[in-house]
């Protein structure tokens, strides 16, 4: 490393928000040790691809990625590039041996420590060793430093690490580890932190939420209920929970809370009965629809989010039929789909059955996704007229912004757009009251409505 000018890294990171929680901590651990941060690849001395290997098209991205910073490594004699994240910590030695041009590899337990292991890149001769096949124990916590890239209004923080559960198609307990929980009074300084600096909502992310603090007798209620108690006005998002650990006690404090939005971010994955035994999903057919009936006749105000899947091995076009007739009786307000990915390490693999045809899958998916485009309309359009809270999140044009509410989630769901014809009227990020005037299936459309002075 140069006494006369720092290095600058570029910082690439791919797949969920748990994942750029990581790539923020990392950014946190080179800008306290002297690094330079820059988005601009002129500018750089390293680009950092921090990877996602949770699928095959999860992979891919990340080989096209890391291909594109090979390539502009390739435009000057100094640049060097590094990878991080579960491809990785996953295979250390097959990523090895597909970017032997890679300069450093690292695995999930030297996410705070990159610094220095960026350092000794530098300042020894030999080629630093590869990751640690080993689980990671790694878990950050309110004292790690750590730089925000979200957007001013919201933030994520990860309030646990690791996976209990053993799906048969998920390959994240063997990337990611067991289940280990941050202490309640560290996740509590943290939002204090960020409500500080001015963010409007703070999203818990984990594998499953809904299994916080079990490995050591603590509890995500606990935990929830002390965050209601903090000052302000901000809104908290609970992402990624288990149908297995849902109960009435949360969607009560998620009915009635003062800042846990009413939204229920619930993957089911699938509703026939033999494919949720074979994929180890620990519910029946049964007792889901039960759970979701209570749900919109108890709680209507939550909104439901929920991710499916196909092609599963021995899914049938009746087991598909289903799940379709399922998602129109249902309604979800919103819902994802991805068509399964043969895992190596994960149970499905021993199957008797094999993975459905992909021509065949692909058209489910589709069918899927298109159903949901016009259940999410039919769903807006009952919007109009009414007035909605949102978060503003940033401008498309001079008289034009945008924002989303409490029924969506970052990056995932959709936005509000608003029109407000005065000059500075908006300062900031901020809530403001929106009147829905039209939609498209996955926007709304509306105008600002001034307060009366």
């Amino acid at each position: 490393m140069s006494d006369s000018s720092p290095l600058a890294v570029r910082v690439i990171t791919l797949g969920c928000a748990k994942n750029l929680v990581d790539a923020e901590v990392m950014c946190g651990s080179l800008a306290v040790n002297g690094f330079v941060l820059t988005t601009d690849p002129e500018l750089a001395d390293i680009t950092l691809v921090n990877t996602c290997s949770f699928i095959s098209d999860a992979r891919k991205e990340a080989e096209e990625a890391i291909k594109a910073a090979l390539a502009w490594k390739a435009g000057g004699p100094t640049r060097k590039v590094l990878v991080s994240g579960c491809l990785p910590q996953r295979d250390p030695q097959e990523c090895a041996r597909l970017y032997p041009a890679v300069d450093l590899f690292l695995g999930l337990d030297d996410v705070p420590v990159i610094h220095s292991k960026l350092a000794a890149l530098y300042s020894e001769p030999q080629k630093p060793a590869l990751p640690s096949a080993a689980l990671p124990s790694y878990l950050y916590n309110h004292e790690t430093p750590r730089i925000c890239v979200t957007p001013e209004p919201y933030a994520y923080i990860k309030i646990s690490e690791g996976c209990n559960h053993r799906c048969a198609f998920c390959a994240i307990p063997g990337i990611r580890g067991k289940l280990r929980s941050r202490e309640q009074d560290s996740i509590l300084a943290e939002c204090e932190q960020l409500l500080a600096q001015g963010v409007k909502e703070i999203n818990f992310v984990a594998q499953d939420s809904t299994s916080y603090g079990k490995e050591r007798g603590d509890s995500l209620l606990a935990l929830l209920r002390r965050c209601e108690e903090l000052p302000g006005d901000f809104w908290l998002r609970l992402l990624y929970t288990h149908p297995l650990h849902v109960n009435e006690e949360l969607f009560e404090l998620m009915a009635h809370g003062k800042h846990l939005v009413p939204y229920l971010d619930m993957p089911l994955q699938h509703i026939s009965d033999h494919i949720l035994s074979d994929m180890r999903r620990g519910m029946s057919s049964a007792q889901t629809r039960a759970l979701l009936q209570m749900l919109r006749e108890k709680y209507p105000q939550i909104t439901l989010r929920s991710t499916f899947m196909v092609g599963f091995p021995g899914e049938t076009e009746q087991d598909f039929q289903e799940l379709l007739a399922f998602i129109k009786d249902i309604r979800f307000e919103r819902m994802g789909a991805f068509v399964y990915s043969p895992e190596k390490g994960t149970p499905a693999l021993q199957l008797p059955n094999k993975p459905v045809k992909s021509s065949i899958a692909k058209k489910r998916h589709h069918i899927l996704l298109k159903e949901q485009q016009r259940i999410s309309l039919e769903n807006n359009k009952r919007l109009s007229g009414q007035v909605m809270r949102i978060l503003i999140e940033g401008a498309s044009n001079l008289d034009e912004f945008y924002g989303r509410s409490v029924m969506d989630a970052p990056e995932v769901d959709q936005l509000i757009y608003f029109t407000e014809p005065e000059e500075d009227c908006i300062q900031g990020y901020d809530f403001v009251n929106v009147r829905i005037r039209s939609c498209t299936p996955y926007h709304l459309r509306g105008k600002l409505l001034r307060e009366k002075k």
